[in-house]
């Protein structure tokens, strides 16, 4: 017997039941991640302006690109970071959400609605709290023109959070087709998505607080995206 495919229209029709776990785990997700900031906010602002100053100046004199010998490494670090722009990064979502849609399954419809929902939402969100804290950027010899706000790191939390859920696809079929094991996408993932994060700050165009925060939110949406992913199979 052939096997029954799928398409996005036809799965339309029930897309009510297999999609509602996947939107409500979103929703929720959403919640957590801009609760996250707040909170790591609140925590910045109990411990005192000085304190996180004086952690943002420490770790930038490690990884900040200030130095004749280290320049060498900026069209490697450019080119990093602009994996994780907007334009890049829609490409790929765009690219990666038809891959899984053409697929005809609902697994890879899901997959695909995933995706598209954490490229879209993360930038989204970072947009609207960067409006809201309007932290300036570091007063640093900026190596790439940048614009908007600082806090937190956009760039941290697309590579967090849209760049996280495809290597959790990735790991979600490894797991499905008893391969070995996960480690091989959480080991690109950490590396992929710390790389990008790490060039911000070698660029000197966000603090080592923005990304830690935009991190730490693109992980709580990825945490509840894969509890929606795991009810709408």
């Amino acid at each position: 017997m052939p096997r029954k495919t799928y398409s996005p229209a036809s799965f339309s029709s029930n897309s009510g039941t297999l999609l509602r776990p996947l939107l409500n785990w979103g929703l929720a997700g959403l919640a957590l991640s801009a609760s996250v900031v707040f909170i790591l906010a609140g925590l910045g602002a109990w411990l005192g302006a000085d304190v996180i100053i004086r952690l943002d100046d420490q770790i930038q004199q490690l990884f900040y690109l200030n130095s004749d010998s280290r320049l060498h490494l900026f069209p490697y670090t450019a080119f990093i970071t602009a994996l994780g722009s907007f334009k890049i990064s829609a490409v790929a979502a765009g690219g990666f959400a038809l891959l899984f849609f053409i697929q005809r399954s609902p697994r890879f419809v899901i997959y695909g609605y995933a995706l598209t929902g954490s490229f879209a939402m993360m930038w989204i969100l970072n947009t609207l709290l960067k409006e809201f804290f309007r932290r300036s950027r570091p007063e640093l010899d900026h190596l790439l023109v940048v614009h908007g706000y600082s806090f937190p790191s956009g760039h941290a939390m697309i590579s967090m959070g849209f760049y996280g859920m495809l290597f959790v696809i990735w790991a979600i079929e490894r797991q499905r087709h008893n391969t070995s094991g996960v480690w091989l996408p959480v080991l690109c993932g950490i590396s992929f998505i710390f790389l990008i994060g790490l060039s911000r700050i070698m660029l000197g165009v966000h603090y080592p607080t923005d990304v830690f925060t935009g991190f730490t939110a693109g992980l709580a949406w990825i945490f509840c995206m894969v509890k929606g992913i795991k009810q709408s199979r």
